[in-house]
C-alpha cells in the first residue's frame, strides 16, 4: 500500500472542498455554455422542463433557488450549485483515496488531476448544472469501495452496499447515463461473491443492493411524475407514458447509425478529450478522414502539440486499462472491481450514444483515477500525477479555463451587435463548438438563421428547402438595408461541431459556398465582435432591388 488507510479529517475535507470551490469560482465565465441559456430563462420564469435524461436536475435547482430566496440571482445561483457540486465531489474523492491507503500528497495530486480535467473545467465553472450528479457519483463509488473491502474481509458490508445503491439511485435521477455503472457494480460483486461462497449465498447478499437501487430510483421517478401532474407540467397520461416519452426524446439524439465505422475512433478520442483540451485535433482529423480537408499541411504546426498531449493521455489510459484488466483478473485484492464497474458502465453508455458532449464523459474521470492509483504501480503514479497532471494543469487552464473566465463578453457582444446593425442577419450555427463563440452571444433585435437548427428541426435534412429558406431571409435582410454576416459555416479552417454533422446531413461547406456564391458576392473574412465572418452582398451586376 502507499500508506496506512485512514479516514480523512473533517478539516482536511473542508480544505479540499474550499480550495476546489474557490478555484472554480475564480474560473466562472459569463458565457452561457450549451443549455445554460435555457436553464437561466426557465428558472427566471419559475418553470422547468421534465427531461428524463436528467429528471430531477432542474426541479432540484429550482427548489434550492427558492430555499435561498434567490439572493444570488438566477445565474449566480446556478453557478453556485455547480461549483459546490464539484467541490463536494472532490472532497469525497479525497476521502475515498485516503481510506484506500493512499498518501496525503498523492490524494491531493489526484484531486488536482480530476479537477483540471477538461470536461469538468468545461462544465464546472458555469451555470450548466449537469454536475449536480458529481457528488452522488463520488459517494456511490466511495461506498462501493468500502463494500468491496468489507466483502474481501469476510464481512457483509451491508450499510455501505445500501449507501452505494441509494446514491446511485439518486444519481440516475439526475443523469440517467450513470445507470449502467450501478448495474455493473452489482453484477461484478455478485460474480465475485459466487466464486467465493456460491451463487445463492452471493445472490442473497447482493439482493439489498438491487432492492435499494430499484426502490430509490423508482420512488424519485414516481415523485417526479406526481409533481408533474400536480403542476400541469407534463402531457403524459400515465407513468409509463411519462417515462417512455422522455426516453424517446433522448434516443432521438443518439448518433451511432450515421457513423458506426467511426465508433471506436470517436470513443477513443472522446475519452482522451475528456481529460485534455484538444481544440482542433478531433475535428480536423475527422474532416481529413472523410476527405473534406484536402491539405492538412497548413494546420500541422498547430496540431503537433495537441497530438503529443493526446498521445500522452491515450497511452496512459491504455496502460491503465491493460494493467488494470490483468490485475483485476489475477488478483483477489479489493479495490479494483468498483472502479472497473464505473469505468465500463460509463463506456457502455458513451460508446452507444456516440456523442462527444462533456456531460457524457466526465463520469469517467474519478473512476479512472481511482483505478490507476489502486493498481499501486510506482511508474504509473509517476506518469499520472508527475507528468500528465502538470501537463493538463497547464494546457487546460492556459488554453481554455483562464481565457474563458476572462472572456470580455459584454464588450464583444456590443461589438458584434454594432457589426451586424439593427437590420442585420446572423447566419451560423446554434451548437456550442467547445470554445467561446459568437453563437453564445445575446444580440437583441438581430435576426438569426441557425443552419443546424433549421436543418434538424424545420426542414428535416431537406437541403433544397433549407437553402430556399436561407435565400429568403438573406434577400429580406438585404432588401431592408441590413448587413448579412456568415459565421463559421464558410470558414475553411473551422471544422468544430456541428460542421461535420451538418455536412453528413446533406450540406457540406463546399455545397453551401457554391450555392451562396451563385447568388451573392462573398467577401471576407471581416472582424465581427472578435470573430471572423464572411459578408454577403448583392452582386454588382444586378444590385439588389427591393420589390
Amino acid at each position: 500500500m502507499s500508506g496506512t488507510a485512514q479516514r480523512a479529517r473533517p478539516l482536511q475535507l473542508l480544505g479540499v472542498g474550499l480550495a476546489v470551490a474557490l478555484a472554480y469560482a475564480w474560473l466562472c465565465s459569463a458565457l452561457k455554455v450549451d443549455d445554460v441559456d435555457r436553464y437561466w430563462h426557465e428558472l427566471g420564469a419559475n418553470s422547468f422542463f421534465w427531461d428524463l435524461g436528467h429528471l430531477w436536475m432542474q426541479p432540484l435547482a429550482m427548489l434550492l433557488y427558492r430555499a435561498t430566496g434567490g439572493v444570488l440571482g438566477v445565474n449566480h445561483s446556478l453557478e453556485a450549485i455547480n461549483v459546490l457540486s464539484v467541490a463536494w465531489g472532490c472532497a469525497v474523492f479525497f476521502a475515498t483515496l485516503r481510506e484506500a491507503g493512499h498518501s496525503m500528497l498523492k490524494s491531493v495530486a489526484a484531486v488536482v488531476f480530476v479537477a483540471v480535467s477538461f470536461n469538468l473545467l468545461t462544465l464546472g465553472p458555469t451555470a450548466h448544472i449537469k454536475l449536480m450528479v458529481f457528488p452522488p457519483l463520488a459517494l456511490a463509488l466511495h461506498h462501493a469501495l468500502r463494500w468491496e473491502r468489507a466483502e474481501a474481509a469476510g464481512q457483509p458490508g451491508t450499510r455501505d452496499m445500501i449507501a452505494s445503491a441509494a446514491w446511485s439511485g439518486v444519481g440516475v435521477n439526475l443523469l440517467v447515463s450513470v445507470l449502467p455503472q450501478a448495474l455493473l457494480l452489482a453484477l461484478f460483486m455478485l460474480i465475485r461473491g459466487a466464486r467465493r461462497r456460491g451463487f445463492m449465498v452471493a445472490l442473497r447478499q447482493t439482493l439489498p443492493y438491487a432492492i435499494t437501487l430499484a426502490v430509490v430510483g423508482f420512488a424519485l421517478l414516481l415523485a417526479a411524475y406526481v409533481m408533474a401532474r400536480q403542476t400541469g407540467t407534463t402531457q403524459a397520461q400515465d407513468l409509463l407514458g411519462f417515462t417512455l416519452g422522455g426516453l424517446k426524446e433522448k434516443q432521438a439524439l443518439q448518433n451511432w447509425l450515421v457513423s458506426w465505422k467511426e465508433m471506436p475512433v470517436r470513443f477513443a478520442f472522446s475519452l482522451i478529450n475528456n481529460f485534455a483540451f484538444l481544440p482542433s485535433l478531433g475535428t480536423l482529423g475527422r474532416a481529413y478522414m472523410w476527405g473534406w480537408l484536402p491539405d492538412v499541411h497548413a494546420v500541422l504546426p498547430s496540431l503537433l502539440g495537441q497530438a503529443l498531449l493526446a498521445a500522452l493521455v491515450g497511452l496512459l489510459l491504455a496502460a491503465i486499462a491493460v494493467v488494470g484488466a490483468r490485475q483485476a483478473l489475477r488478483s483477489a485484492e479489493p479495490g479494483l472491481l468498483s472502479p472497473w464497474a464505473f469505468v465500463l458502465g460509463a463506456a457502455a453508455f458513451s460508446y452507444y450514444y456516440n456523442l462527444n458532449d462533456p456531460e457524457h464523459w466526465f463520469q469517467f474521470t474519478m473512476p479512472v483515477a481511482v483505478l490507476a492509483l489502486q493498481l499501486r504501480r510506482r511508474w504509473l503514479d509517476v506518469w499520472l500525477l508527475g507528468v500528465a497532471m502538470p501537463a493538463l494543469l497547464v494546457v487546460n487552464l492556459i488554453g481554455y479555463g483562464i481565457p474563458k473566465a476572462r472572456f470580455a463578453l459584454a464588450e464583444r457582444q456590443q461589438a458584434l451587435q454594432a457589426a451586424l446593425g439593427p437590420q442585420g442577419l446572423y447566419v451560423g450555427f446554434a451548437a456550442y463548438p467547445g470554445e467561446p463563440d459568437s453563437s453564445l452571444f445575446d444580440t437583441p433585435g438581430v435576426e438569426r438563421f441557425n443552419i443546424d437548427l433549421v436543418q434538424m428541426n424545420d426542414t428535416k435534412a431537406d437541403t433544397a428547402a433549407l437553402l430556399a429558406r436561407l435565400d429568403a431571409q438573406v434577400d429580406a435582410a438585404l432588401a431592408r438595408g441590413g448587413r448579412v454576416l456568415v459565421f463559421r459555416a464558410l470558414d475553411e479552417q473551422d471544422w468544430r461541431g456541428p460542421v461535420m454533422q451538418v455536412a453528413l446531413a446533406g450540406l457540406p461547406r463546399a455545397k453551401l459556398r457554391e450555392h451562396l456564391a451563385a447568388r451573392y458576392a462573398i467577401s471576407g473574412p471581416v472582424d465581427a465582435g472578435g470573430f471572423p465572418a464572411y459578408e454577403l452582398r448583392p452582386r454588382a451586376a444586378d444590385a439588389y432591388k427591393a420589390p
